[in-house]
């Protein structure tokens, strides 16, 4: 029979104290930095920025969009949100929209029994897999769960459709309020993002 020894108590937790931090830091998702296109231009960022604090992670996403003409910004689309999530579950999340000045709050947290959602249109309850639209958060799309948009605070109406990409990834369409196309890499990672704009034009993400 092979021996073998075991550190002492101290020893052990000293070690376990130690390797904890790097795991937390392996398990938190790495950052996104994008730039916004549109026609071959830049004209805006999007971060999607974590923080894990054990189980419980958050994700702040801003966008600002300022596209000019002649040097002169001819529309202003800003968007900060920040949702919690625990285990992969989604806890709450708060959002603030100015479109060209016009300012849109939302909140939504996990109450028992289902999910509360304060928007413009007063408060609404939906069921407790509701889950607000996260590009970032493939695992929702193709009707898995009830998605509820961050700009309106209404469930959202969206038809999907799915495809392979070389590699294992995946290709994800959406119709509907929102017309887009979703790529991600065979970890589940977004590695891009194209959408009909308001104006019929086609806005697109690039690594930053």
């Amino acid at each position: 029979m092979a021996s073998f020894s075991l550190p002492p108590p101290r020893r052990a937790l000293l070690a376990l104290a130690a390797a904890a931090p790097s795991l937390a830091r392996a398990e938190r998702p790495r950052d996104y930095r994008w730039r916004v296109m549109r026609e071959g231009r830049p004209i805006g960022t999007h971060d999607v920025t974590f923080t894990r604090q054990g189980a419980r992670l958050s994700a702040v996403s801003e966008v600002s969009v300022a596209p000019r003409v002649l040097g002169v910004v001819v529309y202003r689309y800003e968007h900060r949100y920040t949702e919690v999530t625990e285990a992969g579950r989604f806890l709450s999340v708060v959002s603030r929209l100015n479109r060209n000045g016009r300012v849109v709050e939302v909140s939504a947290e996990a109450i028992p029994g289902g999910v509360c959602v304060r928007g413009p249109e007063g408060e609404l309850r939906l069921p407790p897999e509701a889950a607000p639209l996260s590009w970032w958060e493939p695992q929702r799309f193709g009707g898995a769960v009830p998605i509820f948009g961050t700009s309106t605070g209404r469930p959202m109406q969206l038809s999907w459709t799915r495809e392979a990409r070389p590699g294992g990834g995946l290709r994800w369409r959406t119709a509907g309020e929102i017309e887009a196309v979703l790529d991600y890499d065979a970890a589940g990672r977004w590695v891009g993002y194209a959408v009909k704009g308001d104006d019929g034009s086609t806005v697109s993400y690039e690594p930053a």
